[in-house]
């Protein structure tokens, strides 16, 4: 059993690193995916996935009030140690409350490389509906992670959690080595 997990763990922490190596290499999302997406300004795109970042942050203050017995028990003058205390503490809320928390989290740390790769994308002038469509295929995979994270914790739906941020990183990867090829051009 240790050894299981010991090889499931180490297969989880090479995922971080799959998305850049195979955008280098010029794999990525296939064309046949991107083909059916819609192209969205990949600014907006930027735009909404602040929004996507901020949704479970959002829903951690609404089962914080929850949690707490009401809006005028949230503590805003140190809402983290509120957070930690409810999560040691509230049995009925603990889950959702760290799984709201880890989603936002994991929002803000996928931010910057997607913000990366849209904004060497625009500068480098590649193609904006191919831009477009891995923008949306990447905010398409961040609401599904969301959902996912927040809502479950079975462990089927956790791998498609896991794939779905995949899914987003290499979207971002893409976008960035594809705007490297084309300065190189």
């Amino acid at each position: 059993l240790k050894l299981g997990q010991f090889i499931l763990n180490t297969i989880g922490a090479a995922m971080s690193v799959v998305p850049p190596i195979l955008a280098l290499a010029g794999a990525g999302v296939p064309s046949f995916v991107l083909d059916v997406v819609p192209a969205v300004n990949p600014l907006n795109a930027l735009l909404f996935s602040i929004v996507l970042f901020n949704t479970p942050h959002i829903l951690r203050v609404y089962f914080t009030s929850k949690a707490t017995g009401g809006v005028s028990k949230f503590r805003n003058d140190n809402p983290r140690g509120q957070l930690d205390k409810l999560i040691g503490e509230n049995k009925e809320y603990a889950g959702i409350l760290s799984r709201c928390q880890a989603a936002h989290n994991n929002g803000l740390e996928s931010f910057p490389v997607f913000a990366a790769g849209v904004l060497a994308a625009l500068l480098t002038q590649v193609d904006a509906t191919y831009a477009g469509r891995l923008a949306t295929v990447h905010l398409i995979s961040r609401v599904v992670f969301n959902a996912l994270y927040i809502f479950t914790s079975a462990r089927l739906p956790a791998a498609c959690r896991s794939l779905s941020w995949f899914l987003s990183l290499l979207t971002s990867c893409q976008l960035i080595a594809t705007a490297g090829t084309k300065l190189s051009m």
